[in-house]
């Protein structure tokens, strides 16, 4: 399913199915950098394609001279399939300590992040604090980075799940469509990550919500990214 059987981008053979196939895989991994966006899966070589391929070598696969080009045993195909090591050679920071304004709704080896990714969310959890509710984090990243089931991203620490907020104060999930998810007080949530100077994006489907980008899936929590 994975296979590629030839070069694609810039100088590639370009055969239609593997040209399609690298489309779905940057679109998986679009979120991964805001420049990218999404891709039509046409399966023809074109300049959104390259200009995709170009911005995934330079924010993930970190290539100082990015060649536009996607070969089948080549470091950008394996990253582009999840195969991602630990973005720097910063030591990862855990967040702990629940102090009554944000809790972890995932297991401690998986809320790994940067120094500043960290600072950021208790930043945010302690502006919040007098408005009487606590804020959910998910997922972020492990301990050495890398690949994190089922997220295409979460390899870099700074990538951070937070559930929206609920109205009645439970530490449960909720989606934007419950009568219990509350708008108003996850609009605080939304303008207090924007406040934070590292903040890059906040991916979540309230369509009603200001300072935020659709993307599939996240009905039921906010994808925000930090800059490294």
């Amino acid at each position: 399913m994975y296979r590629l059987t030839g070069s694609v981008g810039q100088g590639g053979r370009n055969a239609h199915d593997d040209v399609l196939l690298v489309q779905k895989q940057l679109n998986k991994n679009a979120h991964i950098t805001s420049a990218i966006g999404t891709l039509p899966e046409t399966g023809i070589m074109d300049e959104a394609t390259l200009r995709a391929i170009l911005s995934f070598q330079r924010a993930v696969v970190r290539l100082g001279s990015p060649d536009g080009r996607v070969d089948p045993h080549g470091r950008t195909w394996r990253m582009l399939l999840g195969d991602q090591p630990q973005a720097t050679n910063v030591a990862f920071v855990q967040l702990s300590g629940e102090n009554g304004n944000f809790y972890l709704y995932e297991s401690q080896d998986r809320v790994w992040g940067t120094a500043s990714t960290i600072q950021s969310i208790r930043n945010v959890a302690a502006v919040l604090k007098p408005h009487g509710f606590e804020i959910a984090i998910g997922d972020i990243s492990f301990q050495q980075g890398g690949r994190m089931a089922p997220h295409g991203s979460h390899r870099r620490g700074t990538d951070v799940d937070i559930r929206p907020v609920r109205a009645d104060g439970r530490r449960a999930p909720v989606t934007i469509s419950d009568p219990n998810y509350s708008h108003a007080r996850t609009k605080l949530l939304v303008e207090a990550l924007h406040a934070e100077p590292n903040l890059k994006l906040i991916l979540f489907n309230d369509s009603k919500m200001a300072g935020v980008r659709f993307w599939e899936g996240h009905h039921n929590h906010l994808h925000v990214r930090f800059e490294e």
